[in-house]
């Protein structure tokens, strides 16, 4: 900086001060991390709480109650006050992963109410646009006052965060060169653990050479990896008993399940005979009992014996049955049930997972499922896996129901509805064909919303988060996201 510049230092970081123009600008935050110069003072701001002078539309430190300028009190800090979002379907680790509640399946904690159910479908806001990919949505504080946006890519191993001031995405670096390894190659079995520390929040992925646990420093675009495992991970971690646990393959073709505890230098490594599956897990699910990483084969298991220790174990799936993923997660009903067909004749049957011995019921359709609703073609049935819906279709309606997120408030659903004439098994086989889906939100007592549109192949694929107060929807083939309002919002002071 120039001479004439003053440097200040407070509790926020270090501020420079051009006495001519009367500008303030953070250089570095408490910690000593440098301001990356791609930052704008506005979107610093918006990241660090600063106050602003209404009258003037200068930023201050949030240090100061009024402005040195004009004497007039200080806007409250500009901040988004949305909670946490871990992708793919928003519900995060607790701080106390000793007793986890139960996880995995496609439910989030957020309340999905619409602020508008006019039957308007266009979308309230959009997203900047994103460079071609295929992304996951994570929102949280990470090292900085304000919930921030982050949008990953784990194929190409590129994080990128909103800049909600310059409404551009502005990747992070490492500052030793070189980008995050890439992740599974089972989009389905993709998934990560956010666990919040003192200083912020630290990223766990898997990826082709193992665990990697990600601190991302927002003030400074910029990122630390360290990796742990020592070989391509098979599935998505998970945050249970105390550690975050990620199956890799070892180097002699079987399964090692890798442990890491928070701030620990070492992993845990539990050796496994269980050979490596042909196309990897599925998403995990888990509860305070036991973790279970589905695959073709069968189930990879981890467990608390009686002593407190973790013992793994693999159960096949019953002999003449073979699970099917494409409809979605497991049904949790008492416990975790599984879609399988059975034998010659493609007929289906839920099975329960994580026992030796598993009841099993049979169903006389396929059930898309998002873990405590499914649907039967355009029908909802909650609970029970072997109930019929309540009100039974008379059999003309074309109509597919696609569930996508259910919230654990009201078990309200967004779903697609879709026309499938040739029915819901052709329907997720049409990888190439285009098809029009109908953004649908149903809940209890709720008339249904339906609010927007889409025209792509494999419509299923679009993904939902929840970011400033808004519903957003993407898909990879669209450039960007499209947002709906949400009841309840909070406003922030410039609206």
């Amino acid at each position: 900086m120039e001479e004439h510049t003053e440097s200040w230092q407070l509790r926020s970081g270090t501020w420079y001060r051009d006495p001519d123009s009367e500008t303030w600008h953070l250089a570095a935050s408490p910690n000593g991390t440098a301001v990356n110069v791609k930052l704008s003072t506005q979107d610093v701001g918006r990241m660090i709480g600063a106050r602003r002078d209404i009258s003037t539309g200068q930023w201050f430190p949030s240090d100061f109650n009024y402005s040195p300028q004009t004497g007039t009190p200080l806007q409250d800090p500009v901040t988004c006050l949305d909670s946490p979002w871990v992708p793919p379907f928003g519900a995060p680790a607790l701080s106390d992963m000793t007793r986890p509640p139960t996880r995995g399946l496609r439910q989030t904690p957020a309340q999905l109410t619409l602020a508008r159910s006019n039957g308007r479908l266009d979308p309230d806001r959009t997203l900047p646009a994103l460079p071609p990919g295929h992304y996951r949505f994570l929102v949280d504080k990470f090292d900085v006052a304000s919930s921030t946006l982050m949008a990953i890519e784990p194929e190409q191993g590129k994080l990128l965060v909103l800049l909600p001031e310059s409404k551009i995405w502005s990747p992070l670096e490492r500052p030793a060169g070189g980008i995050l390894a890439q992740g599974l190659k089972n989009f389905r079995g993709w998934r990560m653990e956010v666990v919040e520390g003192v200083r912020g929040a630290t990223l766990y992925f898997p990826t082709a050479i193992g665990l990697a646990v990600v601190t991302p420093t927002l003030i400074g675009l910029s990122y630390a990896v360290e990796y742990f495992g020592e070989g391509p991970a098979l599935g998505g971690p998970v945050a249970w008993a105390g550690e975050v646990w990620l199956p890799v393959l070892g180097k002699n073709g079987a399964v090692n399940l890798v442990g890491k505890p928070p701030g620990a230098a070492e992993p845990i490594v539990l050796p496994t005979s269980v050979l490596a599956p042909k196309n990897g897990y599925e998403a995990p699910v888990f509860d305070p009992h036991h973790v279970i990483w589905p695959s073709e084969e069968g189930q990879l298991i981890v467990r608390l014996d009686q002593t407190g220790k973790k013992k793994a174990e693999w159960i096949a799936w019953p002999d003449g049955l073979r699970p099917t993923f494409s409809l979605g997660c497991p049904l949790l009903f008492g416990f975790f049930w599984q879609q399988c067909w059975r034998g010659q004749d493609e007929s289906l049957e839920y099975v329960q997972m994580g026992k030796l011995f598993p009841e099993r019921a049979a169903i006389d359709a396929p059930r898309l499922c998002t873990g405590h609703v499914s649907y039967k073609n355009e029908q909802r049935i909650e609970g029970d896996p072997w109930m019929q819906p309540e009100h039974v279709s008379d059999g003309t309606s074309s109509t597919i129901v696609v569930p996508l997120l259910e919230s654990e408030l009201e078990h309200a659903v967004v779903g697609l509805r879709i026309d499938a004439p040739q029915g819901v098994l052709a329907l997720l086989e049409s990888d190439q064909e285009r098809h029009r889906a109908v953004l649908q939100l149903q809940a209890e007592n709720r008339a249904d919303a339906l609010f927007g549109t889409l025209s792509v192949a494999r419509p299923w694929l679009t993904s939902l988060f929840v970011y400033d107060a808004h519903l957003w929807v993407y898909h990879p083939e669209l450039a960007q996201a499209y947002g709906w309002k949400l009841e309840s919002r909070i406003e922030r002071p410039d609206e």
